[in-house]
């Protein structure tokens, strides 16, 4: 080998839950005559398992958010804040632009997937989207506080589009956080969702999780889906008008518009192909993980539960390819616990065949999240 080993460059693009990993691991153990690049287009990561107790008033903001300015500092890595605009295979570059390019010898895409608004018509910009989520509180706030005066004569109007667990931790965990912006204002909460039931779990799950939200005054609109979105109100298919003054969209993941720019091989959805060990189908030495990422032979769900469990697999697989050593695959587990924030210091949970609420279930999910948190604090 004649090139300069000093010259190597792995860079990190997008910094979700696997991408973070390895940042993490190189803090701990840099890979010599290498250098690790962090390209992000925001100076926040946000941790997606305590956005509902940030919103339930649970935790305070900064508990879930990871300074990316902080923690590459002390990581020893470069961070880059710009947005990627293409990618050029034959020199291994990341585009920004206007901007100088940057090369690498290692890449890993890991920046996730943005809500589905496939058959949507909106009118102006009358859709709050959960993503990307470190704007999220922000722009949810404001929005709030423009609706001010409208709130201020009634009631407050919120739909919530999308039946899965994010929509479903949505609605149970946004009302405290309406409390604390207007005050005791009335709340109309409706959760509309395409599917005839619930997308959050097993169908004893979504038993439970419909209970609650009766339980709350949710108004659910299931086997309804949306065909147009205007400053005001939600049109469904059924032919139905909800009138809502903020609607928010927690729909399924679609892919990034970017990647269908990279040249890279992607399925149906346009999520980028790849092979067990997380390599993409191109024959260059680049990684999908997480959301943007589907294994061609074993494609998953898009939850982050996967994207966490990545994360050792990239690291190890990262130094084998600087080494030229056989990638090992990654194989997903069939079964993993699902733990939804019902905002009121409980939790209902799934694990396998099993399902189940209470105190408990929030104080294991609160403790699973902090230790997660916990790996990526910059004191001490």
């Amino acid at each position: 080998m004649t090139n300069n080993v000093m010259e190597r460059e792995v860079v990190l693009w997008g910094m979700g839950h696997t991408n973070l990993h390895v940042a993490r691991m190189w803090r701990q153990s840099p890979i010599p005559g290498a250098r690790l690049t962090c390209v992000s287009n925001l100076p926040v990561s946000t941790y997606s398992g305590m956005l509902p107790g940030v919103l339930a008033g649970q935790y305070p903001r900064e508990r879930m958010e990871i300074d990316l300015r902080r923690f590459c500092n002390a990581a020893g890595v470069r961070l880059i804040l710009g947005d990627v605009t293409g990618l050029d295979l034959a020199r291994r570059q990341l585009s920004f632009g206007d901007d100088p390019p940057l090369r690498f010898d290692v890449l890993s895409v890991g920046i996730g997937s943005v809500p589905s608004r496939e058959g949507v018509e909106e009118v102006g910009d009358a859709i709050l989207a959960m993503k990307p989520m470190p704007t999220f509180l922000d722009r949810l706030r404001q929005r709030l506080l423009d609706l001010r005066p409208t709130a201020a004569g009634g009631a407050l109007r919120v739909a919530v589009v999308g039946g899965g667990a994010a929509g479903v931790e949505i609605s149970f965990c946004v009302p405290p956080f309406v409390k604390r912006t207007f005050g005791d204002v009335p709340l109309q909460l409706s959760l509309i969702h395409d599917h005839g039931q619930l997308s959050a779990g097993s169908a004893a799950t979504n038993d439970r999780i419909r209970t609650r939200l009766d339980s709350r005054g949710v108004r659910l609109r299931l086997g309804r889906r949306v065909t147009r979105v205007e400053r005001d109100r939600v049109m469904l298919s059924t032919g139905e008008c909800i009138e809502a003054d903020l609607i928010i969209w927690a729909t399924g993941a679609t892919a990034a518009a970017v990647l269908g720019r990279l040249g890279l091989p992607t399925d149906d959805r346009g999520f980028l192909l790849t092979r067990p060990t997380l390599q993409t189908l191109a024959d260059a030495p680049i990684f999908a993980v997480g959301d943007c990422g589907t294994i061609q032979e074993s494609p998953t769900p898009k939850a982050g539960v996967y994207a966490v469990r990545q994360g050792p697999i990239l690291w190890e697989n990262v130094v084998r390819m600087l080494d030229g050593r056989p990638l090992r695959p990654y194989r997903p587990q069939t079964n993993f616990l699902r733990l939804m924030n019902t905002g009121d210091g409980q939790a209902i949970g799934e694990n396998r065949a099993f399902t189940f609420e209470g105190r408990w279930c929030w104080r294991l999910k609160d403790r699973i999240d902090r230790r997660f948190m916990s790996q990526f604090t910059t004191t001490g």
